[in-house]
């Protein structure tokens, strides 16, 4: 969604009329408008003469904040785009003043155009690019796909049928409701979800959304079986016999390293839940595409009239949703389905469009009795407040709320606070952190910091040293165990201590430490790798991750499965990039015992709140950050704002 492209030539204007090139042509060089728009309109144009110079504008600004995770603008604002546009080629800024209508002039222009519905004749009249809804214009499937999220939501809010036996399996699960205690949230959060329709559950790092969602399902299995096989398969014959499956229940995840870690994370809590028995061998977690049965080509397998089967479905990490991914999903549920989400709204949003959670948990208001459906959505969220990974003296827990809060000068006091690097490990290797603290700034632009740099490089280069020796001495589990537990999360690809510039300073620096390492071939024995691309072929998802090894006399790569460790030839994959580092995106729903978060200077476009924030909270127990002040003050200070229409279509009153 990057909009910093060169300039297309002029001859390409001519294709529309000229009274349109001249009111679009400004856009064009101020690199607001990019060569997507550029064709978007064009072929709009081609198709529908009469449109005119504002409805194309319109256009292209609709298709211009899609590419930047916006589901609509709003004309009053669009003037704003200015502020947020590309840099131009040559590096100067785009001019600050440009040519955009009156916003009573487009919105006149908007009401009578060719190429725009309005919401109330979007069923009736064939389909049209743009809708314009009050002050709001969309692309129309963007509109689309929001109203029925809102929809569907604001009608499933509304279902309650809490079970006869509820409070029996919620003490079973939490021990007696007057002694629940710190465990009231989670109890609450069991509560909504087995009483269907939908439930949300929210809270940051290690306040027990996992704890909770492996209750949800030891409940739902308990529920189904008292109740018998007769409500074991809803659709299946009345003959069906006692063995069937007594609850039906997907367990999903935006990207296929989350859907791995819930599993796992679900997996081992299962366990200690006293008579589940082995049914959590059936919670093994999907992708959501995978789950509606994505086939490039052939779009989902499961929609409105070809449904889930499923009685509920949990999605972890639901930040990472796009408003068009719900919108299928809430299309492919039964109607008597359950729907649970979980998730952490300050994390990074969905690198598509939209900001879903954000939306659905909206201001966090209290319900009141008066407030229809607005109240409904509310009770059906559950905030979990109290951290169990991070408590009230944990530096992270400290540093991850400040950030949270978009609070700068608690957040650099507490880094300027903590003790640099000292000690050593039990095996003599440096550390990068002191015993008294769990977290540590590295400002490499200070000269005082290169000392502090250089120690932090040799603990990274060490921890990836075990992974090469590891993979040489083939016990692929280990390697991916000393992979996993330090790991360099940039925040760009590009520039000095970027993804590219950690990624080749590790590798250059192992191919120099460890004897036999041999990186002169794009696949070797000790390369870390990450998928990049889903593959329902080879079982792999994007975010996957895995260490390439000798196996059986070739190359293939070990990749973590619930069983253990499946090997997959590299001839299989075509899609895989180096894994020493990785980008801060592709590491939400993923965790390490040391994240080592890396910023570029000031002013690059990509810091924000939520991307410091995601980043900070991968950490189990320590975190270094490596980044200037300005880079910080930036971040913190700019929190990402989409434009959306969900939030107040749900929360009319907020």
């Amino acid at each position: 969604m990057n909009s910093s492209v060169p300039w297309a030539p002029p001859t390409r204007l001519s294709l529309l009329r000229p009274e349109s090139a001249a009111v679009l042509d400004p856009f064009f060089e101020a690199a607001v408008l990019g060569v997507t728009e550029l064709h978007l309109i064009s072929s709009v144009a081609r198709l529908c003469p009469e449109a005119g110079p504002l409805d194309l504008l319109a256009l292209g600004v609709a298709s211009r904040g899609a590419r930047h995770g916006h589901t609509c603008t709003n004309i009053a604002d669009a003037r704003q785009l200015t502020s947020s546009a590309a840099i131009t080629v040559d590096g100067e800024a785009p001019p600050l003043h440009l040519p955009w209508p009156a916003p009573h002039d487009w919105s006149s222009a908007l009401e009578s155009s060719p190429i725009v519905a309005r919401p109330d004749d979007t069923d009736s009249e064939a389909i049209r690019p743009l809708v314009f809804d009050g002050e709001l214009i969309y692309l129309q499937r963007y509109w689309t796909h929001e109203t029925r999220v809102a929809d569907e939501l604001r009608r499933r809010a509304a279902i309650s049928r809490a079970p006869s036996r509820l409070e029996e399996v919620l003490d079973s699960l939490f021990g007696p409701s007057d002694d629940a205690g710190s465990a009231a949230s989670q109890r609450q959060a069991v509560g909504q979800a087995l009483s269907g329709g939908i439930s949300i559950i929210t809270g940051g790092p290690g306040t027990g959304k996992t704890y909770t969602i492996a209750r949800i399902l030891a409940g739902a299995h308990q529920l189904a079986e008292s109740l018998g096989p007769a409500r074991a398969q809803p659709h299946a014959p009345t003959h069906t016999n006692a063995h069937a499956k007594p609850h039906n229940v997907a367990l999903a995840a935006p990207t296929g390293k989350a859907a791995a870690r819930i599993t796992e994370s679900v997996g081992d809590a299962l366990d200690s839940i006293a008579d589940f028995g082995d049914t959590h061998r059936e919670s093994e977690a999907s992708t959501i595409h995978a789950l509606l049965g994505w086939a490039p080509g052939d779009g989902f397998r499961h929609d409105r009239r070809h449904p889930l089967p499923h009685d509920m479905v949990i999605v972890d990490e639901a930040s990472m949703v796009s408003v068009s991914l719900m919108a299928r999903l809430l299309d492919a549920l039964r109607p008597e389905a359950s729907l649970v989400l979980v998730g952490d709204p300050d994390q990074l949003a969905s690198v598509e469009v939209g900001t879903v959670l954000s939306d659905i948990i909206g201001p966090s208001v209290a319900p009141q009795p008066d407030t229809g459906h607005l109240g409904q959505l509310a009770e059906r969220i559950t905030v979990l407040a109290r951290s169990h990974r991070f408590g009230q003296s944990s530096p992270i827990g400290q540093l991850a709320s400040s950030i949270r809060a978009g609070r700068a000068e608690p957040m650099l006091e507490l880094l300027a606070s903590t003790s640099s690097f000292s000690g050593e490990t039990d095996n003599g290797s440096v550390s990068t952190m002191s015993t008294a603290s769990s977290i540590s700034w590295i400002d490499p632009h200070d000269p005082d910091g290169s000392s502090g740099l250089k120690r932090l490089i040799d603990d990274v280069i060490e921890s990836a040293v075990l992974v090469a020796e590891a993979a040489l001495a083939g016990d692929a589990a280990a390697g991916i165990r000393h992979a996993m537990s330090t790991k360099v999360l940039a925040a760009v690809h590009h520039a000095q201590f970027g993804l590219h510039h950690w990624n080749d300073l590790i590798e250059n620096a192992v191919g120099e430490r460890v004897a036999d390492f041999d990186n002169s071939r794009p696949w070797f024995i000790g390369r870390p790798v990450i998928i990049t691309a889903n593959d329902r072929v080879n079982r792999v998802s994007n975010g996957d991750i895995g260490l390439t090894v000798a196996h059986h006399g070739s190359l293939a790569v070990a990749l973590p499965a619930p069983d253990g460790i499946r090997f997959l030839p590299v001839s299989r994959l075509s899609e895989a990039q180096t894994w020493w580092a990785m980008t801060i995106h592709m590491s939400q729903g993923s965790e390490f015992d040391h994240a080592v978060v890396s910023l570029p200077s000031t002013g690059s476009r990509v810091l924000s709140r939520e991307l410091l924030y995601t980043a900070v909270t991968r950490a189990r127990s320590r975190v270094t950050i490596v980044a200037g002040e300005e880079a910080l003050r930036s971040a913190i200070d700019t929190p990402i704002a989409r434009a959306s229409g969900l939030r107040s279509r749900l929360w009319p009153r907020s």
